[in-house]
């Protein structure tokens, strides 16, 4: 059965120019082109474009055709053109004919029909051209005494070697030597719509007919050919499956599809609930993933033949509860349910319910060395002999095991069976693990063994049993004794409820914690944290460690791990088929191609479900720095220019069997030496690469589908450029260092001076003026520094100016000085202009350094407004990222009230900006709010409170040279300071200085 998770579209809502489509091809990376009747549109699984091209006839599209070297051949109403390399170009020698079909028996190679009774052989030349050639000597006359003129021909296929048209009006047409014949036929079809051919080399011919007869034709060759019994109407288009499977896009009657053993399948907007767009069908493709599509008059619909379709088990919801499945030897599949055994007949495609086992709880199913049938329930072991061949499996008679003596007398509930050593064991929840005998079985743990009583799944290699229990983890057998190991130590405390090993010897455990991989000499990693696990198949993997999982809530899990990514997780739930989150039971098979094929067990039913196995495509869609990059840059490297240091790209990937947004992609950023310096796996087709230090990298995108099938790596490279010796700010850095020494030196000599007159009182008291005198002289140092800064340089800079003003020429060449300055050094042009404005850059930065050193604003306007002045002067210098607001909530005039020094206001701003500082490179605040007042007694209060991160002085990662230097000044002038935590989160620093 069908359902809507099977269908998609695009309309005209997503971009299509018309919603009459009439063609459709694949190029070879994957995007799907549609002919509409509003011109060609390109989609390349996330969004479609109209295609528009001064190359391009500006006509409806009516034919469509990728060869084998990836060009696309374009036929419309007025003319034909081809797309080669990423270019148009329009087939000038087809002007004014209307083309109505194309095939590409070659490489480079194109046969067109037209709607004028000519077939144009067309090949591309190696220059980019194309050589036409007619293959018929005179256009074809029609034969309908309603529509006489030329034989407007409508499809073309090669069938036996031999070229075949499809006309509407003459039949079918062989083409050889320049000249058409028709091809007598019993029934002989007149009004053709439509030719394929399959990969068996049969002829299927689609043609005019009647709402109630078919119009459906197959046959060996083009004059043996015989009506298919289905009442299609006219046949609009023909095309054939991979597996000898063909469609049929009919005009008013849907689309049918004829399988092998004349299986017919009809689908309509009715059946399908608007799922195929209209009954009006135009054209049809599949694709590589063998998705099929389907041109009509309402847009394009996609069907995917191979999504999840669900079987009912049974009549009544506790027999379509599947808790296991199982494949005997000779390749009948059953399925264990709530409420009995069920097998499944390739005749009748249905489930027949086994005779003896209609009510019981079935939950393991094996085969013994003799080739019994063993069932374990509820109720406790069944066997069956070996049945016949031929014999229905739905009438055989099972006899119970009867359990040995133990802990318990009743007969356990039989959750797992397995063979090891040659013998059959069983999980008996309730009794422990037990051995098969002939006609009754024996506990293998001991009677008092409670940990391994509650037993519920069971894995043999060669060596060892694995016991896996409810809640005291998992245990080994010998076939021996029952021990615990303590490699798996980790698994105690949750359900193990199924256990599988790779051939490598890595051991996956299904819990109720999520899903375990413990690997050989490691340790037991949960590799899907949070899914209740029910059961695991290990995959094998060439690269990389595959898994499926059936959970409750979650559906199935595909897992990959991958030794650089780590785990990769796909999930398919309801919203992709499944009739039900809950999976309990999973069969793998493959089909005649050798391709993986699951049948999944759920609560309600069971899903058959073919997973993709083609790679994506994937191809960037944007590479930003500052500027936007084109895809042949990234073949060459990209070289972002100082100061960039950031990069962003975005990728599509292209599968027609997953949607743009289960995709999930892989980026991983590396430097020249190959470390790992950023990665990422998400649903995102984004990476951004910010703050990237100079250097070479390389940037690696994959995606994954659904099925984590991956895509072919798209990688390329980049450099970072560094910036230029910074020859400017080195000097003034060393200026700088130089004040700094200086007040280091200051320092210093202080506290040697306080160690050698500590115990002296009245020394004490000189100390405290020495260190103040010592402040005050590297304040005065300072401001030394920056008059000579002023003076001198300023005066240095401003000449140069004048002498940038006077170059010859307004600065337009670079001139030699002395007898030779008139004529030019080189080539090279100079701009003054922007000379000019670097010089008067360097001398804004001067006067700030002064200002900073020296802060002539503390004597003009006041301590209040100068620290109102610091705090908005640090915001200016702030990334634009970083900016906050600030306020000054409380500044009255100190002077007026408060007798400063000089060296205590200066001291009282330097604490001030050391704590603005702070602020503003670690707190990530958005708020600051600076008050400054006097209280009744005459002391001093300066407040300043961020919302950002508390700054803890305690911390030993606080105790810096900042915090150091704060206390150090606040000694100076005989001030406490403090910080404490602010409500709502931030700091509130305070000075207090006593009168």
């Amino acid at each position: 059965m069908t359902g809507l998770h099977q269908w998609g579209a695009v309309t005209l809502f997503h971009g299509l120019p018309s919603d009459r489509v009439h063609a459709i091809a694949q190029a070879s990376d994957g995007t799907m082109w549609f002919g509409t009747e509003g011109g060609l549109a390109k989609f390349d699984g996330r969004r479609t474009q109209a295609v528009t091209d001064s190359e391009l006839p500006t006509a409806r599209v009516l034919a469509l055709q990728a060869d084998q070297d990836g060009s696309l051949w374009i036929g419309t109403d007025n003319s034909a053109a081809r797309l080669a390399n990423g270019k148009f170009a329009q087939i000038k020698e087809l002007a004014g004919k209307s083309i109505n079909a194309i095939i590409t028996p070659q490489r480079g190679l194109a046969l067109m029909a037209t709607e004028q009774g000519m077939i144009f052989e067309c090949r591309a030349k190696p220059d980019g051209g194309v050589d036409v050639k007619p293959l018929l000597d005179h256009p074809l006359q029609s034969a309908d005494a309603e529509h006489p003129g030329l034989l407007p021909l409508t499809s073309l296929t090669i069938a036996r070697d031999k070229l075949l048209a499809g006309s509407s009006s003459r039949g079918v047409l062989v083409v050889e030597n320049g000249a058409a014949s028709v091809v007598q036929a019993k029934p002989q079809v007149y009004f053709v719509r439509a030719l394929e051919t399959d990969a068996k080399g049969r002829l299927w011919v689609g043609a005019r007919g009647r709402k109630d007869e078919s119009g459906f034709y197959e046959g060996d060759d083009a004059t043996r050919i015989t009506r298919l019994d289905a009442a299609t109407g006219t046949v609009m288009a023909l095309r054939a499956g991979a597996d000898n499977d063909v469609w049929a896009g009919t005009d008013g009657r849907g689309v049918f599809h004829f399988g092998g053993a004349k299986k017919i399948e009809r689908f309509t907007f009715d059946g399908t609930l608007g799922g195929l767009r209209s009954d009006h069908v135009y054209s049809i493709f599949v694709d590589r993933e063998e998705v099929v599509w389907f041109g009509t008059d309402r847009g394009v619909s996609r069907y995917d033949p191979h999504a999840p379709r669900i079987e009912m088990t049974g009549d009544n919801p506790e027999s379509n509860f599947v808790r296991t499945l199982y494949q005997l030897s000779d390749s009948r599949v059953l399925a264990g349910t709530n409420r009995g055994l069920f097998v499944y007949s390739d005749v009748t495609r249905a489930w027949q319910p086994v005779r003896d086992l209609v009510r019981s709880i079935i939950y393991a199913i094996a085969e013994d060395k003799n080739g019994r049938l063993l069932i374990g329930s509820a109720g406790g072991l069944y066997v069956a002999p070996k049945p016949a061949r031929g014999a229905k499996l739905e009438e055989q008679t099972f006899t119970r095991i009867e359990a040995g003596a133990g802990n318990a007398d009743a007969n356990g509930s039989v959750r797992s069976i397995i063979q090891f050593k040659g013998a059959t064991y069983i999980a008996s929840f309730g009794r422990g693990v037990e051995r098969v005998e002939d006609t009754r079985t024996r506990l293998v743990s001991p009677a008092d063994a409670a940990a391994t009583r509650e037993v519920i799944s069971l894995f043999a290699d060669e060596a060892r049993l694995l016991i896996g229990t409810t809640n005291e983890g998992v245990f080994v057998f010998d076939g021996q004794q029952v021990k615990s190991d303590p490699a798996f130590a980790i698994l105690k405390g949750t359900a193990v409820r199924s256990i599988d090993r790779t051939r490598d010897g890595a051991v996956w455990f299904a819990t109720g914690r999520g899903v375990y991989l413990c690997k050989p000499g490691a340790d037991c990693v949960n590799i899907a944290p949070g899914y209740d696990a029910r059961l695991v198949v290990a995959q094998p993997g060439a690269n990389a460690d595959r898994a499926l999982c059936a959970t409750t809530g979650s559906g199935l899990l595909r897992i990959l791990v991958d030794e650089h990514l780590g785990p990769v997780v796909s999930q398919l739930d309801v919203e992709q088929g499944l009739p039900s989150q809950n999976v309990f039971a999973l069969l793998t098979q493959q089909d005649a191609r050798g391709n993986e094929l699951l049948l999944i067990g759920t609560s309600r039913g069971v899903a058959r479900y073919d997973p993709g196995h083609v790679a994506p495509s994937l191809s960037p869609t944007r590479i930003i720095s500052k500027r936007v990059h084109t895809a042949d840059e990234l073949r060459a490297g990209l070289k972002l220019e100082y100061p960039q240091n950031s990069l962003l790209i975005d990728v599509t990937a292209t599968s027609s069997r997953t949607f743009p947004e289960q995709f999930q992609y892989a980026f991983v950023l590396t430097d020249d030496k190959g470390k790992t310096i950023k990665q990422r796996l998400s649903h995102e087709s984004q990476f951004a690469m910010e703050g990237l230090k100079p250097g070479k990298y390389k940037v690696t995108a994959r995606a994954f589908t659904k099925d984590l099938i991956p895509s072919s790596p798209l990688s390329f490279e980049f450099t970072v450029a560094g910036a230029p010796f910074p020859w400017t700010s080195t000097a003034l850095a060393v200026l700088l260092a130089l004040a700094l020494l200086a007040l280091l030196w200051a320092i210093l000599e202080h506290r040697r001076i306080a160690r050698t007159s500590a115990a002296l009182v009245d020394a004490n008291r000189e100390l405290a003026g020495a260190r103040l005198d010592l402040a005050n002289e590297a304040e005065r140092e300072r401001r030394r520094i920056a008059r000579d800064l002023h003076d001198q340089t300023l005066a240095d800079l401003r000449r140069l100016l004048l002498v940038a003003d006077r170059i010859p020429g307004g600065g337009a060449g670079n001139y030699r000085t002395g007898s030779d300055s008139d004529r030019p050094v080189n080539d090279v042009p100079f701009d003054a202009a922007a000379f000019r404005k670097e010089i008067e850059s360097v001398s804004n930065e001067i006067r700030r350094i002064c200002e900073d050193l020296s802060p002539s604003v503390l004597d003009n306007v006041g301590l209040a407004a100068a620290l109102e002045w610091a705090l908005g002067n640090a915001v200016a210098y702030l990334p634009a990222k970083k900016k906050f607001e600030y306020e000054v909530i409380d500044g009255e005039e100190i002077e007026e009230r408060i007798k400063l020094e000089s060296g205590e206001r200066i001291q009282i701003y330097r604490i001030a900006q050391e704590v603005i500082n702070n602020i503003c490179r670690h707190a990530e605040a958005t708020h600051v709010w600076l008050s400054l007042k006097a209280t009744d007694q005459g002391n001093l209060i300066l407040t300043i409170e961020d919302d950002g991160e508390f700054f803890a002085p305690n911390n030993t990662l606080a105790q810096g040279r900042g915090l150091a230097n704060i206390n150090a000044r606040a000694s100076l002038i005989g001030a406490e300071v403090s910080w404490i935590e602010r409500d709502g989160g931030g700091t509130v620093f305070t000075l207090r200085k006593n009168e």
